[in-house]
């Protein structure tokens, strides 16, 4: 019975041939957002990750930050390129030198990050060259006294031009 149930169900089905499918409004939508995200595509700007603890600053400026080396200053943390080279809770035994005025952490690492970009041009003439900009990414609240000392270190390590990373002031 169920054998003879099935096949009445077979001679019921139409067979169906190949399907026409129009692409033409397919693509168009494709094109249009494709154009859409190449207009929008923004490849000079910097991706720069802020860490907990930093608060930026507002700014009405519509300039771009340029490629460099990030440093990233909270009011107890100091970070290079996302990596920590202080931290004031642990208190190492000499923070400071040059009568006070270059953090020796900061100075390592930045003449390490130096050092390892003129490596990498020599190995290959199309790498990024050496620039010499420090991207600075400073919490609102630190003392300008400190700010000066990150600056002196920066430009002692041999980067001597300072582009300040701030938060675009919402209108």
């Amino acid at each position: 019975m169920a054998r003879n149930g099935s096949s009445r169900f077979m001679s019921r089905r139409k067979k169906i041939g190949a399907v026409d499918v129009d692409m033409t409004s397919l693509l168009d939508i494709l094109v249009l957002l494709l154009a859409f995200l190449i207009h929008n595509f923004d490849a000079t700007r910097a991706l720069i990750n802020v860490p907990d603890g930093i608060s930026l600053p507002n700014s009405k400026s519509l300039s771009l930050n340029t490629s460099g080396v990030n440093i990233q200053v909270s009011v107890d943390k100091i970070f290079v390129d996302d990596k920590e080279v202080l931290n004031s809770e642990m208190m190492p035994d000499k923070i400071y030198d040059n009568d006070g005025r270059r953090i020796v952490s900061l100075y390592n690492e930045l003449v390490a990050v130096k050092e390892r970009i003129k490596q990498t041009e020599k190995a290959s003439p199309d790498a990024v060259k050496f620039s010499g900009i420090a991207n600075l990414v400073l919490d609102k609240t630190l003392k300008y006294s400190y700010v000066r000392r990150i600056m002196y270190t920066c430009a002692e390590a041999g980067f001597k031009e300072y582009k300040f990373v701030v938060r675009k002031l919402e209108e």
